[in-house]
């Protein structure tokens, strides 16, 4: 789901938790959860990625337009939330509570919105222990790059999100046959 997405839908989260129970720590959690959460991307790019430009549209287009390496996005796991879970559980911590319905709010709207875009396995690409086995290679976890269509302009950009050409979720079949393959790499196996 495109970052402007996650905006709007995590502040109608809030605004409906801030109604139903007028609890600013559970409703801090769901924003916290629901948006913020996407800060492991910020981290990617600095620490991972090793990029420099700090400037919010390069860093934008830099995502959207499938540019990412690696992808660790510790934030963005199966095995955090189950770890979260057992200590809000155990804590019954209800700022750990709001965080954790925001974060799954918002990890479904990617399983969603984002398995658009990828070939591969979606739900799988949310476990960091699978991220981890293809060792953060995002064209292990993605499949090839592809043209992505990124609009103009940042607040476009934001809240629109990038689309893959109408012609590979068509016919994904001739952008990838299969794990490592596409259609040159077909061709080269022929006698």
């Amino acid at each position: 789901m495109s970052p402007g997405g996650h905006l709007v839908t995590t502040a109608a989260a809030c605004a409906a938790s801030a109604a139903l129970t007028e609890s600013l720590p559970l409703t801090a959690g769901i924003a916290l959860g629901g948006f913020l959460i996407d800060v492991d991307h910020a981290i990617d790019y600095v620490l991972v990625e090793r990029q420099r430009d700090l400037r919010p549209s390069t860093f934008l287009r830099y995502y959207l337009g499938g540019r990412v390496r690696r992808a660790v996005l510790v934030l963005h796991s199966y095995e955090l939330f189950a770890l979260l879970v057992a200590v809000a559980w155990w804590t019954d911590a209800l700022p750990l509570w709001g965080y954790l319905l925001g974060g799954l709010m918002h990890l479904a709207l990617d399983v969603i919105f984002n398995g658009e875009l990828t070939p591969r396995s979606i739900g799988a690409f949310y476990s960091f222990a699978y991220r981890l086995a293809h060792r953060f290679d995002a064209v292990a976890l993605f499949g090839p790059p592809d043209d992505r269509l990124v609009p103009q302009g940042f607040w476009r950009a934001f809240f629109a999100g990038a689309e893959v050409p109408a012609a590979a979720t068509r016919f994904p079949a001739v952008f990838t046959t299969g794990p490592g393959k596409n259609l040159d790499s077909l061709r080269s196996d022929l006698p």
